[in-house]
């Protein structure tokens, strides 16, 4: 066989060897782009900012568990030429979007017209109010959030509400959006924030009797060391067995919260405390303390005993 002879040979090999490779990448890369990333089904929303690096989006987007490759997303939006197009704000996306969807939201936004702010001190009762101002499905949302199977499904945990999972955050909404995927976005920044604190996910009586904690303290104080120093009281008068006597619990129109009328914590949380607050419940600062009086300028004034405690309240607030 002379020398041309084998060279043709040997390039007719290595061109099969090559449309073979085109034709399997040209397949998976196909697949890749109609596949989604997880089976999962939850909402989540990210932020494109102006002049936002495609690089720093798309290292978003894999993290956020939107995309599995990161290489192969942006050769699409190249090779797609809408990468020029992507448009600034908040999209909303869920996992179980394909490469193509999350394509077409960046591109193609939906209209998100309601802005949900949710702040610390707000109570499931006031979150449903304000979802029915805003003209979502508040009756829906009242329902699966006094569901115990759907807790269970959505934090993990077996509850008889909501009530202290529901992330106080700002939250943009579609309309007519289900309400189980409102629960969940909100659900799931309590278990952002959780996880952050605790170093784990599962969630148990232990950590729903500190949420508990949690919900008061965020009520009673509103800087970050007095609220580990009202979480110090709760625990010492806990200790002692004294009735809490937290006005906070006084304030809700059911009794069975009263801890003026009942020893022990509340059945329930009492709203949906922020980070500060669920960590002062996991890191209160120690103390003797087992009064406080809180200023008409929001100062907090602390004491060991009862005696103290009446003449703190001559002196700043009669």
């Amino acid at each position: 066989m002379n020398l041309i002879k084998k060279l043709f040979i040997a390039n007719i090999i290595v061109f099969f060897f090559v449309l073979a490779f085109i034709l399997y990448t040209a397949i998976k890369f196909n697949s890749f782009l109609s596949t989604p990333a997880s089976n999962t089904h939850k909402g989540l929303y990210i932020e494109v900012r102006k002049q936002e690096s495609i690089q720093k989006l798309i290292k978003t987007l894999k993290n956020k568990g939107l995309i599995k490759r990161s290489d192969w997303f942006y050769y699409y939006l190249r090779l797609s030429g809408e990468a020029r197009n992507i448009k600034a704000g908040y999209h909303f996306f869920y996992t179980d979007y394909t490469p193509e969807q999350v394509l077409d939201e960046l591109v193609n936004p939906k209209i998100y017209t309601v802005k949900v702010t949710i702040l610390p001190e707000f109570n499931l009762k006031r979150i449903i109010k304000i979802l029915k101002s805003k003209g979502l499905n508040s009756e829906g949302f009242r329902k699966i959030a006094n569901n115990p199977n759907f807790i269970e499904a959505c934090v993990g945990y077996r509850a008889k509400s909501l009530e202290g999972f529901l992330y106080p955050d700002t939250y943009f909404i579609a309309k007519g959006e289900n309400p189980k995927t409102i629960a969940m976005l909100m659900c799931n920044r309590f278990k952002e924030v959780f996880r952050k604190i605790k170093k784990k996910d599962n969630f148990t009586d232990n950590d729903y009797k500190k949420l508990i904690v949690a919900s008061i303290v965020q009520k009673e104080a509103t800087d970050e060391k007095d609220m580990k120093l009202v979480a110090s009281v709760i625990y010492n008068r806990l200790k002692k067995n004294m009735f809490l006597q937290m006005d906070s619990t006084r304030m809700l129109d059911n009794k069975s919260f009263d801890t003026y009328l009942h020893k022990g914590l509340p059945p329930q949380p009492i709203c949906n405390p922020e980070k500060e607050a669920i960590e002062a419940a996991y890191n209160p600062l120690k103390s003797d303390f087992l009064y406080f009086i809180s200023k008409k300028d929001g100062k907090m004034i602390f004491s060991k005993t009862l005696k103290e405690h009446d003449r703190n309240i001559r002196k700043y607030l009669k």
